[in-house]
């Protein structure tokens, strides 16, 4: 038996299940040191790596914090530390040849104690999307005897995983003398990606935040001063084409002291240099032929047949809004006097849905609010903000989404010392899929020749192009023995002409 398979592969994107888990990293302090303020403390996830089989996932890599505080003697200090994990998804549609995407990997840091040690507890949401290739098969059509009904769809193949890097240049200027640079964050959103043969192009806007030593009559202050910036680059992926999809992810990389500054003689220009890191997937669109039906004599051919699902990329989206709201401190806790800073804020998307056709998000931002209550002693208070968002982006059918949520901005103040208001802008690439489902042929194995000894009449089906000649050569009978039933036959054929055929 001779087995026939041609095999192509389509993409099929899946969102799993989120993972949640935390990590304990203690910060060693000098023992000299008094911690009287911490003013911020960055979370992140560096050197991340997947290993997929077997139906499941193991996700390992590492957890690192960045914290800026100030001693009772009013000397700031940045130290940073890190912690390795590795956490395991279970699911079985995983193999060895599956590419899983991290996006919304997010981490808040709360600080537990600063008693000569910092104990930030890591809280760690992922939310994977997986890419799996399934093998269909289709076959080469040049068998006697048979009719074949194609039809062409579109369908898409995995191009190439991405995990690459660039540079980014910023100058940020202050009419302060800046003495010291304590503490720099920024965050990356794009705004729109075109792809073009071996790279690509990505626009946004990059949002970044100062917090600077300067001197005022001969005394030290802590300013911070934030801005935003247009940034356009250009992204070398060999294996990229202009009719690619992509679904990326952006970061700046803070693991390895990658944002690097420099200040000008009169140390009001800060140029600060940052490396963008990027994780994702190129999906290449290719049209496919896949059969939708075949006939043939009984035993000749041997088909089986299923039916698989697929999901194609339809869309991509960018939205930008701003969250608003007010939490109220318990009964039970003392009235707020100054908000101290306001640390680790994080947005998560919790739930997504179709309502009258528009798109709608819900989820949360939260975050840990350093503040003086009102007997001047500093206090710590995890805060949370529900939204929803109606994104107004009109569908007609939704099947699967995955979606990427940062904030860019922040706003917090007091209200009568027992309410705090707060304000968020928010950034969110939303990426939408669309399932189908195709009859497709998992496997076909041909039999023997076929038998004409027992056979009175037969219908052959012509081919494209193909002459009473040919024909005659492909079933092995002369050109009178056809011409005796078949008197309109022409001589140069369309194809799909049916002959028959006397023994």
């Amino acid at each position: 038996m001779e087995e026939n398979l041609d095999l192509i592969k389509i993409t099929y994107a899946k969102n799993l299940n989120k993972l949640n888990f935390s990590s304990l990293i203690s910060v060693p302090i000098n023992s000299n040191v008094n911690v009287k303020t911490v003013l911020n403390v960055d979370s992140y996830i560096f050197d991340e790596k997947v290993e997929c089989g077997n139906g499941k996932a193991i996700i390992t890599g590492k957890l690192g914090v960045k914290v800026l505080y100030i001693d009772t003697d009013n000397i700031t200090n940045i130290v940073t530390d890190n912690e390795s994990f590795s956490e395991t998804f279970v699911d079985e549609s995983i193999t060895s040849d599956c590419f899983i995407n991290i996006s919304n990997a997010s981490v808040v840091g709360n600080i537990l104690s600063s008693d000569k040690t910092l104990k930030i507890n890591c809280d760690v949401n992922l939310s994977p999307t997986l890419y799996m290739n399934l093998a269909l098969n289709t076959n080469n059509t040049s068998f006697e005897n048979l009719i074949v009904k194609k039809s062409e769809i579109s369908t898409n193949t995995i191009a190439c995983n991405v995990d690459t890097a660039f540079e980014y240049s910023t100058n940020i200027e202050t009419k302060d003398n800046v003495t010291k640079i304590l503490c720099y964050d920024a965050y990356f959103t794009p705004t729109s990606l075109s792809s073009y043969d071996e790279y690509a192009v990505v626009e946004g806007k990059l949002y970044s935040k100062l917090v600077y030593e300067s001197t005022n009559d001969d005394e030290s202050v802590i300013k911070e001063i934030c801005d935003t910036f247009n940034l356009k680059s250009e992204i070398n992926i060999p294996n990229i084409t202009k009719d690619c999809l992509t679904d990326f992810n952006f970061s700046i990389d803070k693991s390895k002291e990658n944002i690097t500054t420099e200040m000008e003689d009169n140390n009001n220009v800060i140029t600060i240099t940052h490396n963008i890191k990027v994780n994702g997937v190129c999906i290449k669109t290719i049209s496919v032929d896949m059969i939708d039906d075949m006939y043939s004599v009984d035993n000749e051919i041997d088909i089986s047949m299923s039916k698989r699902d697929y999901t194609k990329n339809m869309q991509t989206e960018f939205v930008s809004d701003n969250i608003s709201g007010e939490i109220t401190i318990d009964d039970s806790e003392t009235a707020i006097d100054e908000i101290i800073s306001n640390l680790n804020i994080n947005a998560e998307i919790t739930n997504q849905y179709l309502k009258d056709n528009c798109l709608y998000i819900e989820g949360i931002i939260s975050s840990h609010i350093i503040y003086l209550d009102e007997n001047k002693e500093i206090k710590h208070k995890p805060v949370e903000l529900p939204f929803i968002i109606n994104t107004k982006i009109k569908l007609e059918q939704l099947d699967c989404i995955h979606s990427c949520i940062s904030v860019i901005d922040n706003k917090i103040k007091v209200k009568r010392g027992t309410i705090i208001e707060l304000e968020y802008y928010i950034s969110i690439m939303i990426n939408i899929y669309q399932k189908d489902s195709k009859e497709i042929i998992d496997n076909m194995v041909i039999g023997k020749p076929l038998d004409f000894s027992n056979v009175d009449y037969q219908i052959f089906i012509a081919k494209p192009n193909e002459t009473v000649w040919d024909l005659c050569k492909r079933v092995k009978i002369s050109p009178d023995d056809i011409s005796k039933y078949n008197k309109d036959l022409p001589l140069i054929m369309e194809g799909s002409e049916k002959v028959i055929i006397k023994r």
